[in-house]
């Protein structure tokens, strides 16, 4: 044996040696091993090199070289089975409480792979070995119950119930708790009295995420723990350990000790602890002997890895003059043919693992004779014998993934950060319900939330008496719901109100007309989701947002309402649609390419019912509004100036309303009207002046004010003219703090009104006593009479703002949002909007009552019926004409078999006398069609 310049001994087979040791440490990347079976891993021969004096120093010099590198190094022990003394207890340990170890050896093995200088390497903890240790080296115990008890306390004390059983405990927080209030007292009382019971109880019957030890030991096979009952009762066996078979004990120590090595090697995972590992951990026993116990561990660990099948990351190295008893004897081979051992190991392995070998795990070779010289590469072999463990993957370095989450974090916070604040400032975010979809938009001037939702776990915008006015209708959602659950023949009308209910912030929005037609939403709800003997349909309303001046309705149809039409088949249409912008007319042409039926209340463009075959509109259009402008102009003898912005692109309203008044029409000439723009701002306008004037507003409802100051402003008294707004200021005549201006005290002001009828139906309703009845009318009323749905308006109206009447808690708090405002009228866009609801009701009870059916199949009506119960809709004249279905409501009769456009419905321009008085209901000064009864003047 010659010695090498590096300081190690170089023998015959050392390059060998030291060339197949280095690759076993390096851990395979996550690939299939050939012939091994097993993926990111391989298994590990036990090599013994036997035979002296060659072999003396070779285990040592090898724990030097693995230990020359800087870290990180590989995590490796170096044991001397003769000398060794691991038969005491632990450093701290009670010397009197604890038995000597069952295997020795192992302990050892336990305090050296935790050593600190192997850095992050190193083995952290064995709760596995360490429990099973514990339990093992308890003293004596022939009576049951003491050991019962011994294994109760050791358990309590290693999940956590207590850190010692026998030792009384401080309590360090008495002063801190005399300082919390007396609730926060008693928490922490109950807190500290159960938490440690309930956690003990939990680990010991190894109820997940805790009790991983007691799961893991009762699941294995060795000591058979499936005899026992519970953990407690197999940590008794293991405690009277004398009555037990002494080989299983020491088996099971192993496998532990194995076990806690696989955790924290992450074997057969694809864990990060997986990835960090690169290099198997080390075991080098030197001086092995039948008498020191090193021969009985290797033993065991063969038989363990036999039994369990179970793949270990140890690899162990062992020295020792002569192979034991109780392996096979055989002639070994020299240690230069180590490599071709190996392999044949790898191949033969399957085999005689299955067979359960004593030796199957067993690579035994001899070492030279002291004469038997070393060839070159043996003397070069210790210098060029490279034990590092590869470099962790890049991915898995935890500087990376610090890095990584660091950058994604960052990158959440710019790009997602401000969403997620701004949704959850404006109560925007993601919803679990069924019935909400919803998503925050973020724009130039801050952001809007836009979706649909059909309960309180979404509203939209932040107008008081709005939410309160979603809320009560969101309550009346869930009534319908319990009242068809109760009773399934009741049909359930789904419809879906789409308008604009958010604003930037700075702009006023349209909140107050949007309340209103709220309200009337909410009172055909009332009117319908009660208790009822007859199958009458009960109306869940989904409120959809259309953003700003329902600018991104088209995106709102195409990302949300399409997939919900899609989804449910109890939604029988659309109602409301905001106004006539460009946005709102493609979103009814998508609506109608799906079948579904929309109930403008409100819009005015020209040729909307070109849009969809499946549009119905409730008011008239701007050519019956200009038409009334002009004949009231001509009555008046009064001269028309058309007051609008330069720029009405992407605004069909507007531009309709332009084209209407700009053409001529010889029963109304004349005079001809002139027009009057401004540009980007409304105060840039200059009004002519004169009582022979007319200054009709055909812009939109927010510059309204604006308009009416400049009048105010550059005409005299004596010079003012009449100042008519179009349909658009009954917006503004809807909202009380804009009409509540000190300048505008004993103004008047005229307005065109689509819905004239419910106002001059209803002028003194909430200041009169309530009707008699609140019966809602007929399903097919006398042609000639009139209805009784302005009454039924009424009595609802009275009930709602009655807070001890009907339903329930959300109804009542909007009834008291609606007090303080104390208009004795009620609003148009209430009764248009309580007509849109309740013709799909009055459609649905049709289909369902007047329909002769032969075996009706009982299902629910189709929106495509509907729509045509829609189309069907007439209310002729004559007596004995035929009739569909005739709608009268609060608005007047319904006629949609005339026109789908409203051409049929009557308009109305009212007066107001004094904007700025809020009680005083405005009066009518003309309509058309004629109607002396509602209109006198």
């Amino acid at each position: 044996m010659a010695q090498e310049a590096s300081g190690g001994s170089a023998f015959r087979g050392l390059r060998g040696a030291v060339s197949v040791i280095g690759k076993l440490l390096d851990r395979p990347r996550w690939t299939r091993v050939p012939r091994a079976g097993l993926r990111g891993d391989r298994p590990l021969p036990l090599i013994c090199l036997i035979g002296e004096p060659a072999g003396d120093g070779v285990l040592a010099a090898l724990a030097q070289r693995v230990d020359a590198v800087a870290p990180p190094k590989v995590l490796f022990a170096k044991v001397d089975a003769d000398t060794d003394d691991a038969r005491g207890p632990r450093p701290g340990a009670d010397p009197a409480r604890l038995e000597p170890p069952l295997v020795p050896l192992l302990n050892v093995v336990r305090d050296r792979l935790a050593e600190d200088r192997f850095g992050n390497q190193r083995m952290r903890r064995f709760r596995y070995f360490t429990l099973v240790d514990t339990l093992t080296r308890q003293p004596p115990a022939e009576d049951v119950g003491r050991r019962r008890s011994v294994a109760d306390d050791l358990a309590a004390a290693w999940s956590g119930r207590r850190s010692d059983p026998r030792q009384d405990r401080v309590d360090a927080g008495a002063s801190v708790r005399a300082a919390l209030p007396s609730w926060a007292q008693v928490f922490v009382a109950v807190l500290v009295a159960w938490h440690r019971p309930v956690r003990y109880w939990l680990w010991s019957h190894r109820v997940w995420p805790s009790g991983s030890e007691p799961r893991w030991l009762m699941r294995q096979r060795f000591m058979v723990p499936g005899h026992s009952s519970s953990f407690l009762g197999f940590a008794e066996r293991l405690i009277a350990r004398r009555d037990e078979n002494l080989d299983e004990l020491k088996k099971l120590l192993v496998h532990a000790f194995l076990q806690d090595l696989r955790i924290a090697y992450g074997s057969g995972t694809v864990r990060l602890r997986r990835w960090r590992r690169t290099a198997y951990p080390l075991l080098l026993l030197d001086d092995l002997t039948d008498a020191n116990g090193g021969w009985e561990l290797l033993r065991l660990i063969n038989d363990v890895r036999n039994e369990s099948t179970e793949h270990d990351p140890l690899l162990v190295v062992a020295r020792a003059a002569r192979l034991p008893a109780w392996m096979p004897q055989r002639r070994l081979e020299p240690v230069h043919t180590i490599e071709a051992e190996f392999v044949n190991w790898v191949d033969g392995l399957p085999a005689r693992r299955q067979s359960l070998s004593r030796d199957a795990r067993f690579i035994a070779v001899r070492m030279p004779a002291a004469d038997e010289p070393p060839v070159p590469d043996d003397l070069s072999a210790w210098s060029a014998a490279q034990f590092r463990p590869r470099p962790v993957p890049l991915l898995a370095r935890r500087s990376v993934l610090a890095s990584t989450l660091v950058v994604v974090l960052a990158a959440a916070a710019l790009v997602g950060g401000p969403w997620l604040w701004q949704g959850i400032a404006g109560d925007c975010l993601p919803s679990p319900r069924a019935g909400v979809a919803v998503r925050w938009i973020a724009d130039a001037r801050s952001g809007e939330c836009l979706g649909y939702s059909d309960s309180a776990a979404q509203v939209f915008g932040d107008n008081e008496r709005m939410v309160a006015a979603e809320r009560a209708i969101f309550e009346l959602n869930e009534t319908a719901e319990r009242l068809h659950s109760v009773d399934p023949e009741r049909p359930l009308v789904s419809l879906v109100y789409f308008a604009e209910f958010t604003n930037p912030q700075g702009e006023l929005g349209s909140a107050d007309s949007i309340t209103e037609q709220l309200t009337g939403v909410l009172l055909q709800q009332a009117e319908r989701n009660i208790p009822s003997d007859h199958n009458g349909p009960l109306l869940r309303v989904v409120l959809a947002n259309g953003g700003y001046e329902m600018g991104r309705a088209r995106w709102v149809v195409d990302e949300f309402l399409a997939p919900l039409f899609e989804r449910d088949d109890s939604l029988m249409g659309v109602i409301g649609m905001g106004r006539t912008v460009d946005p709102v007319e493609s979103a009814i042409g998508v609506l109608g390419d799906l079948g579904v039926p929309v109930v403008a209340t409100t819009l005015t463009g020209a040729d909307l019912a070109g849009r969809s075959p499946m549009y119905f509109q409730l008011v008239a259009g701007n050519a019956a509004q200009a038409r009334v402008v002009k004949a009231y102009a001509k009555r008046e003898g009064k001269a028309i100036d058309v007051y609008q912005p330069e720029d009405v692109d992407g605004d069909g309203y507007l531009r309709s309303l332009r084209h209407e008044m700009a053409r001529t029409d010889e029963a109304a000439e004349p005079p001809k009207p002139g027009f009057v723009s401004w540009g980007s701002e409304v105060t840039s306008v200059k009004p002519l002046c004169g009582t022979d004037r007319i200054a009709f507003f055909a812009g939109r409802q927010a510059d309204f004010d604006g308009f009416f100051d400049r009048v105010l402003a550059e005409c005299a008294p004596h010079l003012r003219p009449t100042v008519l707004g179009a349909d658009t200021v009954a917006r503004f005549v809807a909202q009380a703090d804009k009409r509540d201006t000190p300048s505008y005290a004993g103004i008047p002001v005229l307005f065109v009104s689509l819905g004239g009828q419910v106002v001059l139906d209803n002028r003194a309703c909430l200041a009169g006593p309530a009707p008699a009845s609140s019966t809602p009318p007929a399903s097919e009323p006398a042609p000639v009479a009139k209805s009784t749905a302005p009454a039924t308006v009424c009595s609802l109206m009275r009930y709602l703002r009655d807070p001890a009447e009907r339903h329930g808690e959300a109804w009542r708090a909007f009834g008291a949002a609606m007090n303080p405002n104390n208009v004795p009228w009620i609003g148009e866009r209430v009764g248009i909007a309580y007509d849109s609801a309740g013709i799909f009701v009055h459609a649905v009870t049709r289909n369902q009552n007047a329909r002769t059916r032969i075996d009706s199949s009982g299902r629910a009506p189709n929106r495509a019926a509907i729509s045509h119960e829609l189309l069907e809709m007439s209310c002729p004249k004559q007596p004995d004409a035929p009739r569909g279905g005739c709608y009268t409501g609060a608005s007047g009769v319904i006629d949609f078999h005339e026109s789908r456009s409203g051409d049929s419905r009557p308009v109305t321009i009212l007066r107001l006398a004094d904007v700025k008085n809020l009680t005083e209901p405005p009066t009518c000064v003309y309509v058309e069609p004629a109607d002396p009864a509602l209109c006198p003047g």
